[in-house]
């Protein structure tokens, strides 16, 4: 079978993690795989390949609706047996294209619903394009929700797939745990004596790196890393520019398992999520996390209560939940052993791919 993941960026960000372990894992299993990007940010295109992927990085498209990109999108694509595209934008075009033909199949998977917020008219785009594929697949139970009973689409074609990550094999000591925080001080001038906390995820308004600047500025004794690449400058400038000497902006970073397992405590104040790929980073190796009470972070407690939430927005909420979690560390790390085992298994690469690969038999 050969399929084509087709999305507008391959910078880097949950995702296109999740299209980096769908990609691997169906080479693996003996399909031909190719992702196809067509927009400027294409920061992790030579990752992708240097692990033995194949990335098309046709020419730029034009700002606006790009006619150009719809022809060239039609001839490229034509000899796939399932196109799978990823968020709106690439739906506008490849939508249309299937108006005039039945092959390939067109499967859609939406990773979250900032859009739909943010710009008036998504809603009404969605309501059209999302009609136009074979099967809709979304991260999230919202995101299901949104298409059945929002947009009032058939529900027999849309299918909730949670994201999966590539789970850790490896044993986890103290030692271990240890050797990475050595790590992390001497990378980024850290104090070993003082707990760690991380958050990773784009600089962005909607993962609210302010709040958590607002909460740690409160907290001299703990140490905050915000990694993340600064996908808005102006915002990134504006909480940097707040932060206390407490906390640290480490930029982007690929080495996440290392920050994972050298942390305390994991931290995301997102206002949105689908399923949030960091957080079950995290919870993969068995750090304690603390995040926002939104849908798609209460989900992870589904079939055990292994996550810590706080109310959103409540900074002596956040601050009551963090000082709990590091101040009685062995009870919260009993509870971050059975994340583990939750995340391998049921958001595990694995069980997601054999969801995708069902879905594509069947649509």
């Amino acid at each position: 079978m050969k399929i084509i993941h087709v999305a507008q960026f391959l910078g880097i960000g949950g995702l296109e993690k999740i299209i980096f372990h769908l990609a691997k894992e169906q080479v693996k299993q003996g399909h031909v795989v190719e992702i196809y990007i067509y927009d400027h940010d294409r920061s992790w295109v030579e990752y992708f390949r240097s692990q033995g992927l194949t990335v098309i990085t046709p020419t730029l498209k034009k700002p606006g609706y790009d006619l150009s990109l719809l022809k060239r999108l039609k001839h490229d694509l034509s000899d796939a047996d399932i196109i799978n595209s990823h968020d709106m934008n690439p739906m506008m075009y490849l939508g249309p294209l299937q108006l005039f033909r039945k092959k390939p199949k067109l499967i859609h998977t939406t990773h979250g619903l900032d859009h739909i917020k943010n710009y008036p008219r998504a809603k009404l785009y969605e309501s059209i394009v999302m009609r136009w594929c074979q099967h809709l697949i979304g991260v999230s139970d919202k995101i299901g929700n949104f298409y059945k009973h929002e947009l009032k689409l058939n529900q027999k074609k849309i299918t909730v797939i949670p994201n999966g990550i590539a789970t850790y094999e490896g044993k986890i000591t103290t030692p271990l745990r240890n050797e990475k925080k050595k790590w992390l001080c001497e990378r980024h001038n850290l104090n070993p004596d003082k707990p760690m906390i991380l958050s990773l995820s784009r600089i962005v308004r909607l993962k609210d790196q302010k709040f958590l600047v607002e909460c740690f500025n409160q907290r001299p004794e703990y140490q905050l890393i915000i990694a993340g690449p600064p996908s808005d400058p102006d915002y990134n400038k504006e909480i940097k520019s707040m932060a206390k000497n407490n906390i640290t902006f480490v930029g982007s970073q690929e080495l996440v398992l290392d920050y994972n397992l050298g942390v305390d405590l994991y931290v995301s104040a997102s206002t949105t999520e689908g399923i949030p790929v960091a957080v079950l980073e995290a919870m993969a190796v068995a750090t304690p996390v603390l995040i926002s009470d939104i849908p798609g972070h209460t989900t992870l407690n589904q079939y055990q209560d292994v996550v810590n939430t706080y109310q959103i927005g409540k900074q002596e909420d956040f601050l009551f939940h963090c000082d709990n979690i590091i101040n009685n560390k062995n009870n919260f790390d009993s509870i971050a052993m059975n994340s583990k085992t939750v995340v391998e298994k049921y958001f595990s690469v694995k069980a997601m791919v054999e969801a995708y690969m069902k879905v594509y038999k069947n649509a």
